[in-house]
């Protein structure tokens, strides 16, 4: 087998590992899979995997969101108002 080499980046290196992992379980899958059944078989494995990896990308770029704001530092925080001003005429008495 024909093998590549890339260049990924260190914090992208676990997902590109997972998904080889769940692409070489799928031609294990296949080829174990009873006559019939192969494309149900991958099909649900590959939802479930692929689940799970969808999981594991929306946590790790959540994760990262957070870390980056932290870094940032605190927002400042929001200008509040003088205080409650009337507006308008007055209001109808009853006469």
């Amino acid at each position: 087998m024909a093998t590549v080499t890339i260049e990924v980046p260190a914090e992208r290196e676990a997902l590109v590992r997972r998904l080889l992992a769940l692409s070489e379980e799928l031609d294990q899958l296949a080829l174990s899979a009873p006559e019939g059944t192969v494309f149900d078989a991958c099909e649900t494995a590959v939802i479930e995997g692929g689940r799970d990896l969808s999981r594991r990308i929306l946590s790790d770029t959540v994760a990262r969101r957070v870390e980056t704001a932290e870094k940032r530092g605190r927002r400042s925080a929001c200008a509040s108002a003088a205080g409650a001003k009337r507006i308008g005429g007055r209001r109808p008495g009853n006469s």
